[in-house]
Formats: structure tokens, sequence, C-alpha cells
């Protein structure tokens, strides 16, 4: 799974007939670093059935974790890579969880 950022939505007047009525959106990648979430530099075309917007925090999942999203594991009949699975609304900033010795 990777968490990231909607920056934006892709379309297209032609496309398998499978993916009609499917909204693809552009998700950059992010990882905390210092408190804060920076972008990894990786941008993935995700299937959206969750409602997310540009600007939305999400959690994309990829190959059958995608596929059932949207159906069961093995139907091939859907035409899934990455799926988004979450809008966060949330997170815990993992570095207040442990002290500068690595404990917990």
């Amino acid at each position: 799974m990777m968490l990231g950022k909607v920056i934006g939505e892709v379309w297209a007047t032609k496309k398998h007939e499978r993916l009609s009525g499917a909204k693809m959106l552009l998700v950059a990648g992010l990882e905390q670093s210092d408190g804060r979430l920076l972008p990894t530099g990786e941008v993935v075309v995700a299937r959206d059935r969750m409602g997310a917007d540009t600007g939305h925090l999400v959690v994309v999942t990829w190959g059958s974790g995608a596929r059932k999203v949207f159906g069961l594991e093995n139907d091939s009949s859907i035409l899934c890579e990455a799926a988004i699975c979450r809008i966060v609304d949330g997170y815990t900033d993992l570095e207040q969880l442990f002290d500068t010795q690595g404990g917990v």
C-alpha cells in the first residue's frame, strides 16, 4: 500500500469498454520525514471508487488488493492494477511514538 495525495484526474475519450464509468486519479506518493509528509517522486494512476478528489490524502492498494475494492479477487473482468481504498482523515506521527534511542 502507498500513502499519497491526489494531484489530478486522468480521462480519455476512447477507452476499453470495461473501464467505462471508472474514475482514474493521479496520486503522488508520500513518506513521513521530520514529522512532515514529503513527496517520494512516485506518481501512479489509481482507479477510484471512494469519491476522492484533488488534494485528498489517500491510501492506494495494488494488484489483487486493488481488484478486491471493485469485486472478487480473481475477477478477470476488472481492469485494475492500483486502486484508492481509503480517504485518510488523519494519521499518527510515527516519529513521536519512539524516543531518540529507538525504544518505545
